[in-house]
């Protein structure tokens, strides 16, 4: 078990200072720390802020927040209307090409189109066919019934 210990009981060793402060240096201490400080009678050119500091901080900080916001805003609204995509300059132009050139280089080109990428196409846009798919339901159902089938799964 540990003694106790009291602080009480050794007494303090005195060291000699280093050196004693000059003579007087208390004294100027308070006058050199006030010349220091910024005066109260500050220059003109804070005087159109002076507003601002009678403001609660609550409502300084709500002013600052409008200020971020407008100015997010305004760059928003001036900064033009958004370049358009590629996917969409490349919709326009394809829609320029007539239906005729574009049914007659997809069958003599090379380009050989399967079904599956007409799925896949399909598949990525469901909408895409109401563009130019102009067929009726019977239609559809003596072009569907024309495919030959090997599995009758399906029928």
């Amino acid at each position: 078990m540990k003694t106790p210990f009291k602080l009480d009981a050794h007494p303090r060793r005195t060291h000699p200072p280093l050196s004693s402060p000059p003579a007087g240096y208390f004294d100027q201490l308070p006058a050199q720390v006030m010349a220091r400080l910024p005066r109260a009678d500050a220059p003109e050119s804070a005087a159109g802020w002076r507003w601002l500091a009678l403001l609660s901080p609550a409502l300084r900080t709500g002013l600052a927040s409008v200020a971020v916001l407008g100015g997010f805003a305004v760059s928003f609204f001036l900064s033009g209307p958004p370049a358009v995509s590629p996917a969409v300059a490349s919709a326009a132009s394809l829609d320029a090409v007539p239906h005729t050139e574009l049914i007659a280089y997809l069958l003599t080109s090379g380009a050989r189109v399967e079904s599956s990428d007409l799925a896949a196409l399909t598949d990525a846009n469901p909408g895409i066919a109401k563009q130019f798919l102009a067929a009726t339901d019977a239609e559809l159902t003596e072009a569907l019934d024309a495919q030959p089938s090997e599995d009758l799964l399906y029928l």
